[in-house]
């Protein structure tokens, strides 16, 4: 494979994977200026990564406590919580405030690991 069709192959599934990529374009004075921006760069984004999946894991251990006690999905749960079928006790507030935590940080996830950092 060419490298020409290995750039098409990439931005073809870039092209059919993501809606958007968000890129985030370094420039600076000197070439070393805007290297040490951009290892500095990766660093935070892995590390925002990191505690975010960590995050992630804590939570999903939650709604697995509750999926299991009471024998329903987070997500059946919450459609039930959304349309006022749910009772108010303090397992379904907790519940449902570990959900939406769940979809937030699920979220942030996918948005950085779409970040594309550009020399």
């Amino acid at each position: 494979v060419s490298n020409t069709e290995t750039n098409n192959l990439v931005y073809s599934h870039r092209k059919f994977s993501y809606k958007t990529m968000t890129q985030i374009s370094i420039s600076s004075s000197t070439a070393q200026k805007k290297e040490n921006v951009n290892t500095l760069l990766h660093h935070a984004l892995h590390r925002e990564q990191s505690v975010l999946k960590r995050s992630l894991e804590k939570t999903l251990e939650q709604l697995s406590f509750f999926e299991k006690k009471y024998n329903t999905s987070s997500k059946d749960f919450f459609r039930q919580y959304q349309a006022g079928t749910t009772d108010d006790s303090d397992d379904t507030i907790d519940w449902a405030g570990e959900y939406q935590m769940y979809l937030s940080i699920k979220e942030q996830v996918e948005n950085l690991e779409e970040v594309e950092v550009c020399l």
